[in-house]
């Protein structure tokens, strides 16, 4: 289906996925507010694999270049590059993998927004994209450990039905992982708090943990 834009993908999650996608043989745009951490993040990826399609460009060059786009970024950043670029994302898939969340007191905690999630945020200021959202309940560190083989479901939901198969096709390129569709775009919520409860267990434990559905066919 073309390239793939990965935005804010410098970051743990921007990255693993990054790495996970080109491994899989897909051609991947890493997009950073910043060039020069843009190319820097994908000469990494091409370090490590020689034969991958993988470029640094700013996430809005990154965006105009790929016909499916990973919105990995910072979730406090979000709105505005949204509101901004809302015209680049138009007809676009466009795949939210984002989680608003916090480390306070000890714990990771919700972020509160105007919306129920940030996909449905993503969706309102963005009308014209096809949105879905997946890939939120992925270990960042599990996701750059090429050594480790992943495991596990990607919950993927959303309204846009082409947006919707596009990310469940993508999530199934993964090896060790099994792509399951979860429901409408308001399942969201529900895998980003799901998120918050998998760091929280990991913390207490000192584990990588990941979810799998059981007594699905």
């Amino acid at each position: 289906m073309g390239t793939i834009a990965v935005l804010g993908g410098t970051g743990p999650e921007g990255v693993g996925l990054a790495l996970r996608f080109a491994q899989a043989g897909e051609a991947v745009v890493i997009g950073s507010r910043d060039e020069a951490r843009a190319a820097a993040a994908a000469a990494r990826v091409c370090a490590a694999l020689p034969q991958a399609q993988v470029s640094g460009r700013e996430n809005a060059a990154a965006a105009a270049a790929a016909e499916r786009v990973v919105l990995a970024l910072p979730h406090a950043g979000a709105e505005p590059f949204l509101v901004q670029h809302a015209g680049a994302l138009a007809g676009k898939i466009v795949i939210d993998v984002m989680v608003p969340l916090r480390f306070a007191g000890g714990v990771f905690e919700s972020v509160p927004l105007a919306d129920p999630s940030i996909a449905e945020m993503v969706a309102r200021l963005v009308p014209a994209a096809r949105v879905a959202a997946g890939f939120k309940n992925l270990s960042a560190e599990h996701l750059q450990r090429l050594d480790h083989d992943l495991e596990g479901d990607v919950l993927v939901c959303g309204d846009d039905r082409d947006a919707k198969e596009a990310t469940l096709a993508l999530a199934a390129r993964l090896p060790g992982v099994r792509a399951v569709d979860a429901g409408p775009l308001s399942s969201a919520a529900a895998l980003e708090r799901l998120t918050v409860l998998l760091l929280n267990v990991n913390r207490r434990y000192r584990a990588v943990t990941s979810i799998q559905l059981v007594g699905l066919p």
